[in-house]
């Protein structure tokens, strides 16, 4: 009998908690995994189960950003939580995944999460803006109303890193000057404003618009694809996007266009690859 009961035991997994995740077609998710703080040497997965256990990635790395395909993680001992980041997003990887760290010899502890990825019928997935150097560009993004309470952010992409630079807002109806990037929730109109000012060309870049939930995990909805000019060589012409902000009155020399369908930009072509980069989460 005792010998029936410890096999038992060995059977049952260690489910630390059970998390749920809802991401964007079109665009991405980093999810929190929390971790016991005796655990920082052991290496962290994400793994899924269909016929067969398969890691989407896993790494022994510390404190470093590490790439598997559409899969980042990024283990932070200091705060004993590791970060994983899929990039790309459509439905189907709506599904059950399981993030642990790995214990030899014993049954790992992981978190099960519910990632579910549904289409934003409100919101663009994707808009493209120009402003000539030293004007400002204004970004309106829109967000599910089921979002209206979470934090707000714009984050800008390096690499295979959705947000190496993030601004946020917690606040409705008020500016944040919390990063680079001045932010204004309006909760009744599900609509995040930004504005950059005094742009130059270190300003073109890749951005997301998001949200991030009490748990730490961040849902990346719209992407912005920003393009500085110099003065002399830019043509102002009409609003980027049919979804206006009434808060911000100055003429600034922005244009732009929706863009629901474009495609990646030159920096994903390194998803597919596995390398390590030496990058901070913000």
């Amino acid at each position: 009998m005792k010998i029936i009961w410890t096999l038992t035991l060995l059977m049952i997994p260690d489910v630390m908690s059970s998390i749920s995740v809802t991401g964007y077609s079109g665009g991405g998710v980093t999810i929190t995994c929390r971790y016991d703080g005796k655990r920082t040497e052991n290496a962290k997965y994400l793994c899924q189960k269909n016929q067969t256990w398969f890691d989407h990635v896993k790494t022994e790395e510390k404190n470093k950003l590490v790439h598997s395909g559409r899969f980042s993680l990024y283990d932070d001992t200091r705060a004993a939580v590791f970060f994983v980041t899929i990039r790309h997003l459509s439905e189907q990887d709506s599904g059950m995944y399981y993030c642990g760290s790995d214990v030899y010899a014993k049954i790992d502890p992981y978190i099960e999460v519910k990632l579910s990825v549904i289409k934003a019928d409100c919101c663009e997935k994707s808009i493209r803006l120009s402003a000539a150097a030293g004007g400002s560009v204004n970004i309106s993004c829109k967000y599910p109303q089921t979002h209206s309470a979470d934090v707000k952010f714009v984050c800008r992409r390096s690499g295979s890193d959705l947000c190496a630079e993030e601004s946020s807002v917690k606040g409705s109806r008020r500016w944040s000057t919390d990063g680079k990037i001045q932010l204004y929730d309006d909760r009744e109109q599900q609509l995040l404003t930004g504005t950059i000012s005094h742009v130059t060309q270190q300003h073109s870049a890749e951005y997301w618009c998001g949200v991030q939930s009490d748990q730490g995990h961040k849902s990346f909805i719209t992407r912005v694809l920003i393009s500085v000019t110099e003065a002399n060589n830019h043509q102002t012409s009409s609003s980027f996007s049919s979804v206006k902000s009434p808060l911000i009155t100055s003429a600034s020399p922005v244009t732009g266009d929706a863009d629901v369908n474009s495609g990646d930009s030159a920096d994903e072509k390194d998803d597919d690859d596995d390398g390590n980069d030496d990058v901070d989460i913000l």
